[in-house]
């Protein structure tokens, strides 16, 4: 490991242990503190993790550039380039699920203070026997609530697509990488066969030059096999 590795290693280390307080706080503790309400401090602490989540992409983004000129630097620098680059992509998916989490808790929170708005400007209280059935006769009618709910519907589908596709997507570049080793297999085996052809060559016409220096009459050279044309 070089200087800028330890550095990067150690700016990372620092950043854990700074953002360690804000995410291992239990929840009451936050909602207590001050008097201030829980959806000002829920919003606040969304707040932190979305810098902290920014702050970790700009490392990540970073090492992954220092790796890569790494690897420009190595024999087999493909193989280097899809590992660098496969580790960079899981880690910034794994922040980008956080970051969905938060989203979401957004989207919960903000349902629930329309919810409570609507509850609010009802200026009659039902009787006690009707209460229940009212409160699911709005939860089915009101156009908020299922503006919400179709948000949150919606935005489930599209995640699981999301998903689907990154599936799809790793799935179609793990094939691209095996059919361009098995490519570049078969261009070697070319190689070393013409290599190995060819000295066979060398070798008949030095025994034939031999054979004439020494007044004998030369062998018949074999026929060269053939190579086989490489995969392309």
């Amino acid at each position: 490991m070089n200087k800028t590795d330890e550095r990067l290693v150690a700016a990372v280390l620092m950043l854990a242990c700074a953002m360690a307080p804000v995410l291992v706080a239990p929840a009451w503790a936050a909602t207590e503190s001050d008097g201030a309400p829980a959806s000002s401090t829920a919003a606040a602490h969304r707040k932190v993790e979305r810098d902290r989540i920014a702050r970790e992409r700009e490392v990540l983004t970073a090492r992954r550039q220092q790796d890569e000129a790494v690897c420009y630097q190595r024999f087999a620098v493909e193989d280097c380039l899809r590992g660098v680059r496969a580790k960079a992509r899981e880690a910034h998916d794994r922040l980008r699920a956080q970051e969905i989490e938060l989203n979401d808790a957004e989207r919960r929170e903000k349902a629930a203070e329309r919810l409570r708005a609507i509850e609010d400007k009802q200026t009659a209280v039902p009787p006690a026997g009707k209460r229940a059935d009212a409160q699911v006769r709005k939860s089915t009618t009101d156009p908020e609530v299922v503006k919400t709910q179709r948000e949150q519907d919606a935005h489930q589908r599209a995640q699981q697509q999301n998903s689907r596709a990154q599936t799809q997507a790793s799935e179609q570049a793990a094939r691209a990488a095996a059919t361009a080793d098995r490519a570049a297999q078969s261009r070697a085996k070319h190689a070393q066969a013409l290599q190995a052809a060819e000295e066979r060559r060398v070798r008949v016409e030095r025994s034939k030059a031999d054979a004439l220096a020494q007044g004998r009459k030369p062998a018949a050279s074999l026929p060269a096999p053939a190579a086989s044309a490489p995969v392309r």
